[in-house]
């Protein structure tokens, strides 16, 4: 066994996982981007046809790199110069059509995108315990792969990850799988070979095959964790559908298109949604989104023209790009207390709307977000952003603070009329000792009425 001399120096080197779009945080089943630093490098030569570049990090941590030998059937190494090889990088065997075989050692827990995409000699691989993650296009335009043999341990397949592999036919799905990403099997015969339907494939929901039949009532099973991209695109059938609070993730436009659906409720278990999720589902009136989701992507409920009416989340910091565009049933909204953004062309074009009540705390509002709302009135506060953003578009402004103080006004006048009149009626034989006690309880609402209406001037 050769090695060429490696050449050791310091260097800063990002690894980067393969992450589904994230609303709220990096969730626990992608590979975070994390910064690592690389102490040594170099080729790593197995015998005369076997040979790969790879990295060391300060961890010990040694990835498989570039294969640059000519051996058509391939073993990984599962050290080198000692070190256990834990990882396989990204475009590590891409594009090399010549290899047919390639057997990969215990130990290997990663094995980042595109390593083995468009291995188009590749007929099977096993993919060996530890690995929790098939990533992003891994084997895409592997076309002559017909075999996976994928360990107990994945949890994760990302996007594109058997895309085109048009030769797979066997491939095992582990029980404790639990998210799997659009496309990761299109233009598949194992894909083909499934019958029509809702398609599980360990805890999501990974795509409705077929048409859907009118009138169909879609109840998702208990335990399912993701609905995932895609997965009822375009089913007009779709009248009504029940979501299981197992539910984390719904994906990108996983609903898009269902006109039929008229009403839905997401869970609170929901804490990240897509982009497009109900785009176009023209026969939605009502949704009840999830307390607890911090961010939506764009375009959430784009297009819902029968939406009338919606209540966002307390806990949600941003009202996301086109959330609403195009909602020309919307006629009002509330913004929640601790959204600070609201972004380009949230409401643009919601026609029917009249009314927004956007609060203090709101520091950003793109310029387009109003685009096409010609009856439109903010209630804001004076000063704010709200008030800003009004003046500068030419949108009627009402201050919520000059009302609370005219309506504590008209209570305070009305509580004085009371205590008149009661002090009229202390004086009369009728009321007795019980005319002083309503004089004494209407002098400290009215006491109590002139202080709060006092402070409220003061703001």
């Amino acid at each position: 066994m050769k090695m060429k001399k490696a050449i050791p120096f310091i260097m800063s080197l990002a690894i980067v996982g393969s992450c589904c779009m994230f609303n709220n945080t990096v969730n626990d089943r992608c590979s975070a981007i994390t910064a690592v630093t690389i102490v040594e490098q170099g080729t790593y030569e197995v015998d005369e046809n076997t040979s790969f570049e790879y990295k060391v990090t300060e961890n010990d941590d040694t990835y498989i790199g570039r294969y640059t030998g000519t051996a058509t059937e391939v073993v990984i190494p599962s050290e080198i110069n000692g070190k256990k090889v834990t990882g396989i990088s990204g475009n590590s065997f891409y594009n090399r059509a010549d290899v047919t075989s390639i057997t990969i050692p215990d130990g290997i827990t990663k094995i980042s995108m595109s390593a083995f995409e468009k291995c188009t000699g590749l007929t099977s691989i096993t993919i060996p315990e530890g690995v929790e993650e098939i990533s992003h296009s891994l084997f895409m335009d592997c076309s002559s792969l017909k075999s996976v043999t994928l360990p107990d341990s994945i949890k994760y397949i990302d996007y594109e990850a058997f895309k085109n592999c048009t030769a797979l036919e066997s491939i095992n799905i582990p029980d404790g799988l639990e998210y799997v990403m659009p496309d990761a099997f299109t233009n598949t015969k194992w894909y083909d070979d499934q019958p029509d339907g809702m398609i599980l494939l360990g805890k999501t929901v990974y795509k409705y095959k077929g048409t859907m039949p009118d009138n169909t009532s879609i109840v998702i099973p208990d335990g399912i964790k993701c609905i995932g991209g895609d997965a009822f695109l375009g089913c007009t059938g779709m009248t009504s559908v029940t979501i299981p609070d197992s539910v984390g993730l719904i994906e990108n436009r996983a609903f898009s298109g269902c006109t039929g659906l008229t009403s839905v409720t997401i869970p609170d278990s929901v804490l990240e949604m897509g982009h497009d999720i109900f785009e176009d589902c023209t026969g939605l009136t009502s949704v009840k989104l999830p307390e607890g989701i911090k961010y939506f992507a764009y375009g959430t409920l784009k297009g819902c023209t029968g939406l009338t009416s919606v209540t966002l989340p307390s806990s949600l910091l941003a009202v996301g790009l086109e959330t609403f565009e195009g909602c020309t049933g919307l006629t009002s909204i509330t913004i929640p207390d601790n959204v600070t953004d609201i972004l380009d062309n949230a409401f643009k074009d919601c026609t029917d709307m009249t009314k927004i009540v956007i609060p203090k705390n709101v520091s950003y509002i793109h310029e387009s977000v109003f685009s096409g709302c010609t009856n439109l009135t903010i209630y804001g506060y004076k000063g704010s952003e709200a008030e800003k953003h009004a003046k500068d578009n030419n949108i009627k402004f009402v201050a919520l603070d000059a009302e609370t103080t005219q309506q504590a006004t008209k209570t305070t006048a009305k509580a004085a009329t009371t205590t008149k009149a009661a002090t009229a009626k202390s004086n009369s034989p009728q009321t007795g000792d019980k005319g002083s006690a309503g004089i004494i309880t209407a002098g400290f609402a009215a006491s109590a009425l002139s202080i709060i209406s006092f402070k409220k001037r003061k703001k």
